[in-house]
């Protein structure tokens, strides 16, 4: 017969194996982290926008870049001058800010000065066919240089992948403006006749 120490030595064994299990499966909620909460995968612009109609951006030194699709779907260059955009490089930047991945969502009490958002170094503004319009303001790098701050439309704050907005930043000074052939003259050779006079014969 086992005797009443060793029952509840067992059962002691017992509980303290199913709260190891317990604490396996479900970790205690204060190791997860709270602030900043990284995303990983998702994005600022997402497909419930619908298609992109104008893309504008500018900086603090007023420098405009603009472009908006006409009434057939075609890229047209608004800003610095008006053109016909290229159409591929029209539409890689409209895939690009698709493709602006948040990196990490921040708490809305971040400092803006610390961020450059009190006096945001760029301003992209989009608008889509939808009449959805997005402004998505640019601050600094972070110091670790993932990504830049930004702050989206009504003050959410995050940290947005560093090459997805100097793609978009590029087209500041390099506007797809459509490729023009030049026309090289044809060099026409003149061919002068020349005449030989005939020598008398005596």
């Amino acid at each position: 017969m086992i005797k009443r120490p060793t029952w509840t030595l067992l059962a002691i064994l017992a509980l303290v194996i199913v709260a190891y299990f317990v604490i396996k499966i479900h970790p205690s909620a204060s190791s997860t982290e709270l602030t900043p909460t990284a995303l990983g995968t998702n994005f600022l612009i997402t497909q419930a926008d619908g298609t992109l109609q104008s893309l504008r951006i500018y900086d603090k030194q007023t420098h405009f870049f603009q472009m908006q699709r006409d009434i057939s779907g075609i890229w047209i260059i608004i800003l610095p001058r008006s053109e016909t955009a290229d159409q591929s490089l029209a539409e890689a930047a409209e895939t690009q800010i698709g493709a602006l991945r948040i990196v990490t969502a921040l708490d809305n009490q971040l400092n803006l000065v610390d961020a450059g958002l009190d006096f945001p170094a760029y301003t992209i503004e989009l608008t889509f066919i939808s009449d959805i319009k997005h402004v998505i303001r640019v601050g600094t790098l972070t110091p670790s240089n993932s990504g830049y701050y930004v702050r989206y439309d009504a003050g959410n704050l995050y940290v947005v992948s560093q090459s997805g907005i100097d793609a978009l930043l590029n087209l500041l000074n390099s506007p797809p403006f459509a490729s023009t052939e030049t026309s090289v003259p044809t060099i026409e050779e003149t061919i002068t006749p020349t005449f030989k006079m005939a020598t008398p014969t005596p």
